[in-house]
């Protein structure tokens, strides 16, 4: 950047922080708070929409609230759950944790173990530092949902391929933090939609725990369009249907979504999104997390006009609906 723009670049800035901050002030004003986890909506008459909506922003937890607040202003409701990522090497961090608390959202912690063996935290090598994590979070006034190592069954993770360690990492992990207390922390489950490699030892049943070790199930799913050339539009019901199917046998714990979007190549979005969260298909389906990031594909809520109206038009409705 030219060092002759940086002063009209930091006024602008200032200038936006100011706006949105002064919005942000009125937001409850308006917007309808956030559902009680234990009293989510569901049931097979209850539209997905109408249930607990969530969001992975970029930069979350730190720097995300500004995009947070304007995209809640713009669909006209708040968001009920915030998702971030971390790292197995990283200490937990309470503020942001905190602050997600004190806003009435839950906090979902993608907890991502890249340079840590499954082996090594099942064999209690990562003891100290998993305590250190329960030690903190046991502090806080509220439940903290850890999403450890997901997509276990896709082969872009390091986690993958070792079902039996994976289990015995996971109901390690859950003991310890038992064991010291940390009562708050539910625990999430998350198997990708697709199990790659596709064998039978690969399927995502085989990385399960046991339900005395899951709070909450989980799926991430995405429709590609055709975003990149091995892929295909595919509708809500294409993606999600069979996995739900399977994964709803292993338990009645809730299931959320925490990873879903639709790409805007090959097909109408903003239709996609008018069927997701108007589907009453899921009924053990508590709650959706979109992935808002430009990524492989321009996934986020706004990626054109036409889809952020879908969402703020449907919202808007359901909200005329229930007479608020």
């Amino acid at each position: 950047m030219p060092k002759s723009c940086l002063p009209l670049r930091l006024g602008l800035i200032a200038a936006l922080l100011c706006t949105l901050s002064l919005s942000a002030c009125s937001l409850n004003e308006f917007l309808p708070g956030p559902p009680v986890a234990e009293e989510a909506a569901s049931g097979s008459n209850v539209p997905i929409g109408a249930r607990h909506f969530g969001v992975y922003l970029t930069g979350a937890p730190w720097s995300h609230e500004i995009g947070r607040e304007r995209l809640e202003l713009e669909l006209g409701r708040s968001f009920d759950m915030v998702l971030w990522f971390t790292s197995f090497e990283d200490p937990f961090e309470p503020l942001p944790v905190e602050r997600i608390l004190a806003a009435g959202q839950l906090p979902i912690v993608t907890w991502q173990a890249h340079e840590v063996p499954l082996a090594s935290i099942a064999a209690g090598e990562q003891d100290a530092y998993l305590r250190g994590w329960a030690q903190s979070i046991r502090t806080l006034d509220g439940d903290v949902y850890l999403r450890p190592l997901p997509e276990m069954n896709g082969d872009w993770v390091p986690w993958n391929g070792e079902p039996e360690v994976f289990k015995q990492a996971w109901r390690h992990m859950v003991e310890l933090f038992r064991a010291e207390g940390a009562d708050n922390v539910k625990w999430v489950w998350c198997p990708n939609i697709t199990d790659w490699p596709r064998t039978e030892m690969n399927r995502f049943e085989n990385y399960y725990p046991g339900t005395a070790y899951v709070d909450v199930l989980a799926l991430d799913g995405f429709n590609w369009g055709t975003a990149r050339p091995q892929h295909v539009w595919r509708s809500f019901d294409e993606v999600f249907a069979e996995p739900y199917e399977r994964i709803t046998k292993l338990g009645a714990q809730p299931l959320w979504l925490t990873e879903v979007a639709s790409a805007e190549q090959g097909g109408d979005k903003a239709a996609w999104v008018k069927d997701m969260l108007s589907t009453t298909d899921y009924p053990q389906m508590e709650g959706v997390v979109w992935f808002n990031e430009r990524k492989e594909a321009d996934w986020r809520i706004e990626s054109t006009a036409r889809s952020l109206n879908a969402f703020a038009s449907w919202f808007g409705s359901q909200a005329l609906a229930e007479g608020r």
